[in-house]
Parts: structure tokens; C-alpha cells; sequence
């Protein structure tokens, strides 16, 4: 099996990592961390666990870092452990097998560890027959949530993490190139998928997603890029919306843009007119030191002229959407209004008027780096409408 094309951080950002989960763990209070990761939502499940070990497997995983020892990943399934060994920047790799089962094998290692009766950080969606397990092999353990404390660590990019994330974006472009060139009436929305996968390899990158819808825009039915692509036929007169996420390594870019097949209805040149101007005073406000609630604030603009949203209006970016805050769907405060932005964060911005009745809509937005004095947009795919 080869390594070949699998890129990798440097000794020193791995390093680095370990370095902020015990930093983590001393904040804390802990004695070790114990991180899960499964391969739901396109292995981005995994993204916790990738950050240590540089590997998303297409099952459960575990990572156990001591705060004094070396850290050790666990595979679940027998025929992934070779790929795990391969690629992994965490030399000791285990096996937790079906018969035995993660109490047992995990716990058992906690407790040969020292860390039967330890402090221990929590982190990933667990599986509540895990939880249970390891709270009855290791009873007399403490064990404590630290998901979002771990989560806010991956949402402060190293300068090679921005690397990666930038490559992404040239991958993102591409594929909206691509899709310039390509698509015409008669063209199925399952073909535009192909399409834009094929570009994505292209570049040099993976495709993580691509959602998709199309509508007559004299006779409109939806609003949003669907997830489930159909066998429609592209038409002259159609709306395209486009949802693109393409990475590097596991480390994304998003950008969203919208295509129109002749010129636009009345209506859709009101939401494009609409989309665009809070689409430049959101990115216009974004710089170091800005709140989620001050976005916020900025959105209302498309609730006053008339309109509402089904998609978030903004939110963190990495391996996966991340802090800081973001600003939801159908003008709901923000969960955490106070979140700040810090330099060195990736934030999408992706405003997407939809009319009342969610049958007409569009979507265009960005990945950018949070700077001391601004908003950095990574793409170079223009920022507007593409008419075809």
C-alpha cells in the first residue's frame, strides 16, 4: 500500500498539537484525554481524532494522549488497521476488537495506563454503549466533557494548516470553472456531480461535497441546494445554487455560487440584488475582534426587505464547520453572540434570501481568514452570479 499523495504536517505542527492538549489538560485539571471519532457526516466525525494521529478511518476511532506518556490510537476494525498504520503520525496503534469490545480493551489499557482512577477529558460524540461500558470497567474514574474546549483548539489555524485549506480553495475554483465550462441545457444534475468531482482530483485535492438544485426561475420550487441530486435535465431560464466543499488533506474550503441560464426574472434579480449587498457588508464587518451578534446584526438587513433563510447565514471552517459562532437559519440569535473572531480563524460566509413560501432562493458565499484588519476571501472564482 503507498503512502503516495497523502499529504503531511511537519514534525514541529505535530508538535504543536500535543503541546496544546496538554495545555488543555493542565487548564483542566485532567490526567489524559480520551477522543472518539466515527465516520458519519463524511468522516468529518473523525475530525478530533485526524488532528492528533493525521488519520480519519471509516469507523470508530479512539486517541488516547496521557498527560505524562505516549499517545496511542485505537483502530476498530481489522481491515482498516494496516491503512491506520500507514498513515498514522501516532507510532503505538492497537486493535479493539468485536469480541472484547471498547470497555474492555480501552479501559483495560486506562488502567494499566495508571489511569483507572484518572481525571479524564471526553471528547467526540461517544456512543452511549462506550460511555457506559468504560464508566463501569473504570468506576472510580472522573470523566469530564471537553468537546468544544478541543473543538476551539482546531479553530485557531497554524500557518501550515492555512496552507492546506488554501490549497483546497484553488481545488474549490477549479471546480467552479469547471462547471462554467460545462454545464448547458440537457445536462443532468447527477452529471454536474461527476463533473465536479473529476475537477476536484484535478487540482490535486479530494471532493467532499457538492449539493445542488435546479428550478425553472419563471416557475420556481425551490430555494436551497439539495443534498440528493435527481436526474433533472438543466434547462434554458433555470437557477442553479451550488454548495461546494472541496479539501486537502481532510482540511476544507467552501464556496457557494449561483448560475443562471439567461437572463433573471424580476424576481431572482431582487434576491440576487439582495444576496450580494449583505454578502459585501458581511465580509466588509469580519475582522479580528468581531462578534458573531455583530453578524447578526448585519443579516437582519434580509429579514427587512422581505425575505428569510433556510441555510446559516456564517460559520467556522476547518476539517469541519467548527467555532467561532456562527449565525443560524431564520434570523435566530447566535448561540454563543459574543463569540469573537480571532486572527488566523477560517469563517464561510454564505447569505441566501429565500422568499417566504421557500420556493425561490439563492446562496453565494465564501471561506476566508480572519486578519488583523479584515476579511481575506481564499477564492478566486468571482464572488457574483455566473450567467451561462
Amino acid at each position: 500500500m503507498s503512502n503516495e499523495g497523502h499529504p503531511r504536517f511537519s514534525d514541529a505542527e505535530v508538535a504543536r498539537r500535543f503541546d496544546a492538549a496538554r495545555a488543555l489538560m493542565d487548564d483542566k485539571g485532567l490526567d489524559a484525554l480520551v477522543i472518539f471519532g466515527h465516520s458519519g457526516n463524511r468522516r468529518h466525525y473523525q475530525a478530533d481524532v485526524h488532528y492528533f494521529s493525521n488519520v480519519a478511518l471509516f469507523h470508530e476511532s479512539y486517541v488516547v494522549i496521557p498527560r505524562n506518556g505516549e499517545p496511542v490510537l485505537y483502530s476498530t476494525h481489522n481491515n482498516h488497521h494496516q491503512n491506520a498504520r500507514e498513515l498514522s503520525v501516532i507510532p503505538d496503534i492497537r486493535k479493539v476488537t468485536r469480541a472484547k469490545g471498547v470497555p474492555e480493551v480501552l479501559g483495560g489499557d486506562l488502567d494499566r495506563m495508571g489511569l483507572g482512577k484518572a481525571r479524564l477529558g471526553m471528547a467526540g460524540p461517544f456512543f452511549y454503549q462506550d460511555m457506559d461500558g468504560l464508566r463501569r470497567r473504570l468506576p472510580e474514574a472522573r470523566m469530564t466533557d471537553v468537546s468544544m474546549a478541543l473543538r476551539r483548539i482546531r479553530s485557531r489555524k497554524s500557518a501550515e494548516e492555512l496552507d492546506w485549506q488554501r490549497k483546497a480553495a484553488v481545488g474549490c475554483d477549479r471546480v467552479m470553472e469547471a462547471l462554467r465550462r460545462e454545464i448547458r441545457p440537457g445536462i443532468e444534475e447527477r452529471e454536474i456531480l461527476i463533473i465536479a468531482e473529476n475537477a476536484a482530483w484535478d487540482a490535486g485535492c479530494a471532493p467532499t461535497f457538492l449539493y445542488l438544485n435546479s428550478t425553472p426561475m419563471a416557475a420556481s420550487e425551490t430555494c436551497v441546494p439539495n443534498q440528493l441530486w435527481s436526474r433533472r435535465k438543466i434547462r434554458r431560464g433555470d437557477v442553479i445554487n451550488t454548495e461546494l466543499t472541496v479539501n486537502y488533506g481532510m482540511y476544507c474550503s467552501q464556496i457557494l455560487r449561483p448560475f443562471f441560464l439567461g437572463e433573471p426574472t424580476p424576481q431572482y434579480q431582487a434576491i440576487n440584488d439582495l444576496m450580494m449587498r449583505a454578502y459585501r457588508e458581511l465580509c466588509g464587518a469580519i475582522k479580528a475582534g468581531t462578534t458573531a451578534g455583530e453578524l447578526y446584526d448585519i443579516s437582519l438587513m434580509i429579514r427587512e426587505a422581505g425575505y428569510s433563510t433556510v441555510d446559516g447565514i456564517a460559520h467556522g471552517f476547518g476539517v469541519d464547520i467548527q467555532p467561532p459562532s456562527g449565525v443560524p437559519n431564520g434570523f435566530n440569535q447566535p448561540p454563543f453572540p459574543d463569540d469573537v473572531l480571532e486572527e488566523g480563524m477560517t469563517y464561510v460566509v454564505q447569505p441566501n434570501p429565500v422568499t417566504p413560501d421557500e420556493k425561490a432562493g439563492m446562496q453565494l458565499g465564501d471561506m476566508g481568514v480572519v486578519t488583523a484588519t479584515g476579511f481575506e476571501v481564499v477564492h478566486r472564482y468571482p464572488a457574483e452570479v455566473t450567467v451561462l
